[in-house]
This record gives C-alpha cells, sequence and structure tokens, in this order.
C-alpha cells in the first residue's frame, strides 16, 4: 500500500484535466501528489464505479474505500421477495436462515445457510417459516428458484468480505456490503418488538 508506483487513484482535479483533454478518459495519479491535502473526499478519489458496481467506504484501513461487484438481481426469484434474514458469520463461514414471501398467496419460504465441513461447501436447505424441517408446501422448481436467489446473494456476501480482507468494516461499510450482497434489509435490534413474531 506504500508504493506510489503500484497504488495510483485519480485525482479531482487530474480528472477534470483529463477529460477535458482526452475525451472523459480520467488519468491515474500517484497517491504521494496528494499527500499533505486536506482531508480529500474518498469517492471523488475513485475514477468510475461502473454499473453492476457498489463503493464500500467506511473502511478504517488503507484508503478506506473499496469498489465491489454488487448482486446480480437476475438471480431474484420471481414471484418471490426476500423480506427477512438472521445471518451470521462462523469463522468466515455464513450461518443462519433467509426469509422469502411469495407475492401471489403470502408463503413463506426459509432457506436455510450453514457449511457442511465433509465436502466443504455451503448448503441452502429449503425450511419450515418456524420448525425445523423442510417445506412441503412448495412446488420443486419454486425451491430452486429462491435457493439460487440466496445463492447468489450468500455468494456476493462471500466474495466481498473475500475482497475486502484485512481492511476493517465499520458501521457504515458493514451496512454497504450488505446491500451490495442483495441484503439491504432493515438492520433490527435484538429488542425489536417486531422479532416476537418470528419466535
Amino acid at each position: 500500500m506504500d508504493s506510489d508506483e503500484s497504488q495510483q487513484l485519480g485525482h479531482p482535479e487530474a480528472c477534470d484535466s483529463a477529460r477535458q483533454h482526452r475525451g472523459g478518459r480520467v488519468v491515474p495519479v500517484a497517491l504521494s501528489s496528494m499527500r499533505g491535502l486536506p482531508d480529500p473526499d474518498l469517492q471523488a478519489l475513485y475514477t468510475e464505479v461502473h454499473e453492476g458496481q457498489a463503493l464500500i467506504t467506511g473502511l478504517r484501513m488503507g484508503i478506506g474505500a473499496l469498489t465491489v461487484q454488487r448482486w446480480d438481481p437476475a438471480y431474484a426469484a420471481v414471484g418471490w421477495t426476500l423480506y427477512g434474514a438472521d445471518l451470521t458469520l462462523d469463522q468466515g463461514h455464513p450461518f443462519g436462515s433467509m426469509f422469502y414471501r411469495s407475492d401471489s398467496d403470502g408463503r413463506v419460504l426459509r432457506v436455510g445457510v450453514k457449511w457442511h465441513p465433509p465436502v466443504q461447501q455451503l448448503e441452502f436447505p429449503a425450511l419450515h417459516p418456524s420448525r425445523p424441517e423442510l417445506a412441503s408446501d412448495c412446488t420443486p422448481e419454486e425451491i430452486a428458484a429462491v435457493v439460487l436467489d440466496a445463492r447468489s446473494r450468500i455468494g456476493t456476501l462471500v466474495a466481498v468480505n473475500a475482497q475486502i480482507g484485512s481492511f476493517v468494516a465499520s458501521e457504515e461499510s458493514e451496512n454497504a456490503i450488505l446491500d451490495a450482497s442483495g441484503l439491504g434489509l432493515e438492520r433490527l435490534s435484538e429488542d425489536d418488538p417486531r422479532l416476537a413474531g418470528d419466535a
């Protein structure tokens, strides 16, 4: 991270000049040229955030922001809406549940998320909304679509966390990571009365 040659960003003034002389192209500028400048706008330092990408700000190490690949909504289950998730990282592996509601009749499908050590892979069983048993009121096609939706979101979450690596996330960057992973739901505290109905 200390090498001026290997770490380059587009400085705002250089970006303006580059656009004038190179038809909108952005010329990267060495980090050394920004030393001593008053608190630059981190987002303005980035040359571009392309469609399908998200900028993660609020990181407490390095340059404080990182561009990552956003979850692709093309994998969303048609006719189903992700309305809740109870997820944690257990030694780097996602664990918990994701809750989907049918747009047509209100049925709820819970997709479990767990790491299966013997085969070293994530599993996504389609479960009853509140009981520890497999779902019984959904067709195989519905289950396949919802599980693919869940896999795609969790896959993005894992990839974003892996890309960030040793960077330390703040609440701001955690929220941005979840949003980029298609998990940008309202975050509830443990004592929120709305959770009582899910018990």
